[in-house]
């Protein structure tokens, strides 16, 4: 199960920084159209989103049955929800800053939802790092 875990982990962990790191910041630096860009970056961070909540769901279902040992649970349940509570809760509320020219708003609020995905990101490093450590 440790080999498995450790496959999900990767998988979640490159998905995570390569949207984060690379395709987000690339979309804006190619494309010209800032409205576009940032239609397709949302539609990529909605994927990760649930790719860790998914992830993250079956990593500490594992756990707590006692058929995997997850040293770093409050990482994974940090690298899970904070995405989560960026989509649902700070999403609609950039949407309606964003339809209602309150472009001041909507950079707080995106500035916030950038910070739950850099400690996402953050939270990962030590998930990966605790879970690859050797026993012992």
């Amino acid at each position: 199960m440790a080999r498995v875990a450790s496959i999900l982990i990767a998988f979640w962990a490159g998905s995570l920084w390569t949207v984060c790191g690379i395709v987000a910041p690339s979309l804006f630096a190619v494309l010209d159209d800032r409205r576009l860009a940032g239609q397709l970056a949302a539609r990529f961070f909605l994927i990760e989103t649930w790719i860790g909540v998914a992830v993250g769901a079956l990593l500490l279902g594992l756990s707590f049955s006692g058929k995997l040992v997850l040293p770093a649970r409050a990482f994974v349940l940090m690298a899970a929800l904070l995405p989560l509570a960026s989509h649902l809760l700070l999403g609609p509320l950039m949407e309606r800053a964003r339809l209602a020219g309150d472009m001041t708003r909507f950079g707080v609020l995106h500035g916030i939802a950038g910070a739950c995905f850099l400690v996402a990101c953050l939270s990962m490093i030590v998930v990966v790092w605790k879970f690859s450590r050797p026993a012992g």
